[in-house]
């Protein structure tokens, strides 16, 4: 579906891309990590035809990305991760106008201005003033604008930001579902585990590399790892960011990566959580999860680009 090799990128003297080489199966779910400054936003922008290339080459359908790029992108959308619609508007204005940007008319409007209502269960709003609208219907008012063209290929940009987890959960089951309509979806985001819900295989990034790629249970469960995963129990105690040092990294609030197997690193822990009534849901010895993976493979970040 998608093939890229020897991609390179620069913005004057820094390095967004370095010889990337990446290959998107169709008909999947493909999840896009890195840290800020590993080139993901530059990658993204380069296959939708916002930034050009130094070198390399690119492919989509088999058709070089720069001698078909107008062809290439009537069959994708990019649905960014800041709303891009006019509030003022109401759903179906908004739905119509944008519609009518890209030229959609006659059976395919139907059609497609049909599926995107349907799949995003809008139909109730559509009179309804955009502004109007929660967290969650505006997002998935932006993800409907992006399904108007009927695209093959969906880029996805941390489209779960600021919204409550049922919204969020609502919007990646919606998301999971464009795969049994054939649709190639291409997905960023920083919440591990949308990326652990939804996605059929995984490429890391860093410092304009692929560093990891493949489904997420190989990349995991082939890692040998020393480390130690500490799960905690919901809590509400401040101090756990006090516990951060060389050998103890915090995951998020429920989760602690210990970089040594000691007994006498994990003794004193297991102490200081205790003193803090922090409760232990979970000890798992020489596991690695995707999060710590993560962190061990874009350990050394570099500045956004």
């Amino acid at each position: 579906m998608i093939n890229i090799s020897g991609l390179n990128k620069s913005y004057g003297k820094k390095k967004a891309l370095d010889n990337l080489t990446l290959s998107i199966p169709s008909n999947s779910i493909y999840g896009l990590l890195g840290p800020n400054g590993a080139g993901k936003t530059t990658l993204i922008s380069i296959l939708n035809g916002l930034v050009s290339y130094d070198s390399g080459e690119v492919t989509f359908f088999d058709l070089p990305l720069k001698k078909n790029l107008s062809v290439i992108r009537q069959r994708c959308s990019l649905i960014p991760q800041s709303l891009a619609f006019y509030e003022n508007l109401s759903v179906k204005e908004n739905l119509q106008f944008f519609a009518g940007v890209q030229k959609i008319k006659g059976q395919a409007l139907k059609d497609n201005l049909s599926y995107a209502v349907e799949t995003n269960r809008l139909s109730s709003m559509m009179d309804q003033k955009s502004a109007t609208l929660s967290g969650g219907q505006k997002r998935r008012l932006n993800i409907a604008i992006g399904l108007l063209n009927n695209p093959d290929i969906l880029f996805f940009d941390e489209p779960t930001v600021g919204i409550d987890p049922e919204s969020r959960n609502d919007i990646l089951d919606t998301i999971k579902a464009y795969k049994s309509d054939n649709k190639t979806v291409i997905y960023t985001s920083h919440y591990m585990p949308e990326i652990e819900k939804i996605c059929d295989e995984v490429a890391i990034m860093n410092a304009g590399q692929i560093v990891k790629q493949g489904s997420i249970s190989s990349m995991v469960n082939n890692e040998e790892s020393q480390q130690v995963i500490v799960e905690l129990y919901p809590h509400s105690s401040t101090y756990l960011s006090a516990m951060s040092r060389a050998e103890v990294t915090i995951v998020d609030q429920t989760t602690l990566l210990l970089t040594q197997s000691s007994s006498e690193l994990i003794a004193q822990v297991l102490h200081q959580l205790e003193q803090q009534g922090i409760k232990v849901k979970q000890i798992r010895y020489g596991a690695t999860t995707l999060e710590s993976l993560f962190i061990n493979l874009t350990s050394k970040g570099r500045t956004d680009v």
